[in-house]
């Protein structure tokens, strides 16, 4: 479903906020603060789900579950292809014209095959440069990569890090790799869960918000007990 104006987008996210608050005290998170990321797979395959208006409901799925623990209320926004870049920030302000503009420029310059490493190198490298909240990263995308040795090298690299990455699938690939790195032997504590949804507007808001909390309140208490934050 597109949204098509900024009252529409704006009335949307409002339900959302209620639905990711819902979440997160069900988590028992509601004291939680941590940095929130989006990592969005900009590969050619992934041109319907950008102009169907997909990938802006991710955003707006994703931004409500940020209000409820960045300080800020925000959403640092990556694009990854077989290269990657920071896009800015997601606000509530801004969202509207952030996916209908912003990011889908950006978008449109890249759609090349697909890569996980470098873009989970420069997550890491912006959330280690100074002491933080933990971050929380969602990593969507819609098929495999090229380089899965680096890839693994990169996730049990993080693991020494304050970041937890959600991998969620969306379309009908295979996704192997991902579900390896859900169960990667090597890492200091498992700082990653994965899912996967056929068409991720099919599923409820609140199923998907339960499911993008089900292993980070685990990962939380790990960490802390290892002193990674």
């Amino acid at each position: 479903m597109q949204l098509k104006s900024k009252e529409e987008a704006l009335t949307r996210i409002v339900e959302l906020k209620q639905k990711a608050g819902f979440a997160v005290g069900m988590a028992g998170l509601q004291k939680q603060k941590a940095r929130v990321a989006l990592s969005l797979d900009a590969s050619g395959s992934m041109i319907p789900l950008y102009e169907d208006g997909t990938v802006q409901q991710v955003c707006a799925r994703l931004l409500a579950m940020a209000m409820q623990f960045d300080d800020n209320g925000a959403a640092d926004a990556f694009l990854f292809d077989t290269s990657d870049k920071e896009v800015g920030e997601i606000f509530e302000k801004n969202f509207f014209e952030f996916t209908t503009n912003d990011l889908l420029k950006a978008f449109y310059k890249m759609r090349g095959g697909t890569s996980y490493a470098d873009v989970i190198k420069r997550i890491v490298k912006k959330y280690t440069k100074t002491a933080g909240d933990p971050a929380y990263v969602l990593f969507v995308t819609d098929g495999d990569n090229s380089d899965k040795k680096q890839a693994e090298a990169a996730i049990i690299e993080a693991s020494k890090y304050p970041i937890f990455w959600q991998f969620v699938g969306i379309g009908k690939s295979s996704f192997d790799f991902l579900e390896k790195l859900d169960n990667l032997k090597g890492r200091v504590v498992d700082n990653a869960n994965f899912f996967s949804v056929n068409d991720i507007n099919a599923i409820t808001d609140q199923e998907l918000y339960q499911r993008m909390l089900t292993e980070f309140p685990l990962w939380l208490k790990a960490a802390k007990e290892k002193g990674i934050y």
